[in-house]
């Protein structure tokens, strides 16, 4: 049976797939060798499609109802539907064991990594977010800075630190200093968080937040080459050791409003 991932379309193909915690999923079900369809659903249908296909919430908004988001699974074997995306690594390892996105052992570490990692990544949503604007189709551009505005009150163009100016040096170099702290935390030889060759959850992790930029801004991009060159190339061999997990396995098809 072939389980169904929900995630967000883009204006042009090169776009696709631009979601950071969508990426996490999408890498989970590759690994796992576990086939998918996925299904495109516009930000201002997001709650209505959630609600009706019966998924949890995965937040709160500010007025207290409940937000739904993506990525979104349905699992056809189980009759399982999983929000958010580490519920949805969580109900793979449970439902499909092999091979384990949390290794035996490393419970502890993914829970710890997963209340520190956003701290690294941080610096990056000034650079990430108002450029994901950019590649939305209209609909959901207009909902996205809409909401986008109210979460961080400016607009995303205020937001994004204009290119030549102090600030965005001074923001691109915590933005590097984020990662270096990932970097220091693991060993030289290893190319992978918890070092071997098998990835786990917080390889997925790190390289949808980093597949996400690159899509955003273009593997040709200066950013994009700037950030693989960061930390003695790291990140450009950690990717490359994960690119084989990137791979759609059919053509996404719209969701039926």
């Amino acid at each position: 049976m072939t389980i169904t991932l929900y995630d967000f379309p883009a204006k042009r193909n090169e776009h696709s797939s631009w979601n950071p915690n969508v990426w996490k999923t999408r890498y989970s079900l590759v690994y796992k060798s576990l086939p998918y369809r996925t299904v495109l659903v516009e930000f201002p249908d997001v709650e209505r499609i959630m609600r009706e296909l019966g998924a949890a919430p995965t937040e709160t908004k500010p007025d207290g109802s409940p937000k739904y988001t993506l990525p979104v699974i349905y699992d056809p074997a189980t009759n399982a539907v999983v929000s958010d995306s580490v519920a949805i690594a969580r109900y793979l390892d449970e439902t499909y064991p092999s091979p384990p996105l949390f290794p035996n052992g490393t419970h502890a570490f993914h829970a710890s990594f997963n209340d520190l990692f956003p701290a690294r990544v941080e610096p990056m949503l000034q650079f990430l977010i108002p450029s994901i604007a950019s590649v939305l189709n209209p609909r959901s551009e207009e909902y996205f800075r809409h909401t986008r505005k109210e979460m961080f009150g400016m607009d995303l163009t205020d937001l994004y630190p204009a290119k030549g100016s102090e600030r965005r040096e001074r923001e691109w170099r915590r933005f590097q200093e984020g990662f270096g702290m990932l970097d220091k935390a693991m060993r030289k030889t290893d190319i992978l968080i918890m070092g071997g060759n098998a990835p786990c959850f917080a390889d997925f992790t790190v390289a949808g937040w980093l597949r996400s930029f690159r899509t955003v801004f273009g593997e040709d991009s200066e950013e994009w080459n700037d950030l693989m060159r960061w930390h003695d190339g790291r990140w450009y061999k950690f990717m490359k050791v994960l690119e084989k997990y990137e791979s759609d396995m059919v053509q996404p098809v719209q969701a039926r409003l």
